[in-house]
């Protein structure tokens, strides 16, 4: 027992350290409950955005319900169309040589889908160097485009011209959907290998915003892979009757060389009800999560490819870069065109 009489023992002081340790721990345990019903307020306001916003567009799509896409003839693109102005059809070495590999089978195919944004960053600076910048990293052979803004009234000037010269692809296409004294704005496809015959195909609905699919035939060796750049629309019902009119299009059962679809799919769910059809179709595509850059959540750019044992692995590239340079981040996939490849740069695959 302590004798309060003992040297350098303080009793007052003693008593005094032990209530400022109570109250260290009582004020902890109350920082904690802060913190807690922080997060459950946050998460709480979230699940009710998330359910207003998905309560809204199920009404808003409602008045699409009676909209039927009505036929509509493609807009047929012959080769020459294809290679307007010097930048594009220009054989640089490093398309030279990844066309060959590819051919040899000593490589995948590489394909990426990226939402460029007009080429606008989370900086608000529009920069189509930078995007540029950020499709030449992805070593890609070919590219599917969406919001693509072009500076005139011609769809190959502006930004789609700057940056198919500065990423030196061997040709260029453009989808535009929309056009006013500003210039053009929609999807684009670029590519390291030939391509053949394009049908651009208008799938816009009603009063909607107007949507289209770029559908190209590439060379690639002695094969002709078909590629469908894709950009659908915000509200279910909407890329409901666009899915209805890809079915239309797409080949049922390709036998042969791939065919593949990439995009912009605007689907936040990964099994949603209105791409299932596609699924059956084509396969499980793809899924990785491109949006929003800074922090992707939400996988709304999407690869499929048929056969679906093609597809080797998808990833989204992730660089500084391209975390500003857009509001998305690109994906990139790899693609057996050519039996099994003996390089694989995306070990994994993402379902």
């Amino acid at each position: 027992m302590y004798n309060k009489s003992q040297p350098g023992f303080n009793l007052s002081k003693w008593g005094k350290i032990k209530k400022y340790r109570n109250f260290n721990e009582s004020g902890t345990v109350k920082e904690r409950s802060r913190e807690i019903s922080l997060k459950v307020k946050i998460n709480s306001l979230l699940a009710a955005l998330i359910f207003t916003f998905t309560l809204a567009s199920s009404f808003y799509s409602l008045a699409g319900i009676r909209v039927q896409m009505p036929p509509r003839m493609p807009v047929v693109l012959m080769p020459g169309e294809t290679c307007i102005e010097k930048w594009t059809c220009s054989d640089s070495v490093i398309s030279s040589a990844a066309r060959k590999a590819v051919i040899e089978g000593k490589r995948p195919l590489h394909i990426a889908s990226y939402n460029i944004h007009k080429s606008k960053g989370l900086d608000f600076r529009k920069d189509p160097d930078r995007i540029a910048e950020v499709i030449t990293a992805l070593d890609a052979d070919i590219i599917s485009l969406q919001e693509v803004f072009s500076d005139s009234l011609s769809p190959i000037s502006g930004g789609l011209s700057r940056i198919a010269a500065k990423t030196g692809m061997y040709a260029a296409v453009a989808g535009p959907t929309m056009r006013s004294i500003h210039g053009t704005y929609g999807n684009a496809l670029l590519s390291r290998f030939p391509i053949g015959e394009v049908r651009l195909h208008d799938i816009s609905l009603g009063d909607f915003e107007p949507r289209g699919v770029i559908d190209a035939d590439i060379i690639v060796g002695d094969m002709t892979i078909r590629i469908f750049v894709v950009h659908l629309g915000l509200w279910p019902m909407e890329r409901k009757r666009q899915i209805e009119r890809l079915l239309e299009i797409i080949p049922e059962q390709p036998s042969g060389p791939p065919v593949i679809l990439l995009g912009d799919v605007n689907e936040w769910f990964p099994r949603s009800p209105v791409t299932r059809s596609l699924e059956a179709r084509m396969g499980k595509p793809a899924t990785v999560r491109s949006f929003p850059s800074l922090f992707p959540l939400l996988t709304l750019d999407r690869i499929w490819v048929s056969p679906a044992e093609n597809l080797l692995g998808a990833k989204a590239y992730r660089s500084p870069l391209a975390r500003i340079a857009s509001d998305h981040l690109p994906v990139i996939a790899e693609v057996t065109v050519a039996g099994k490849s003996d390089e694989s740069l995306i070990p994994e695959r993402s379902r």
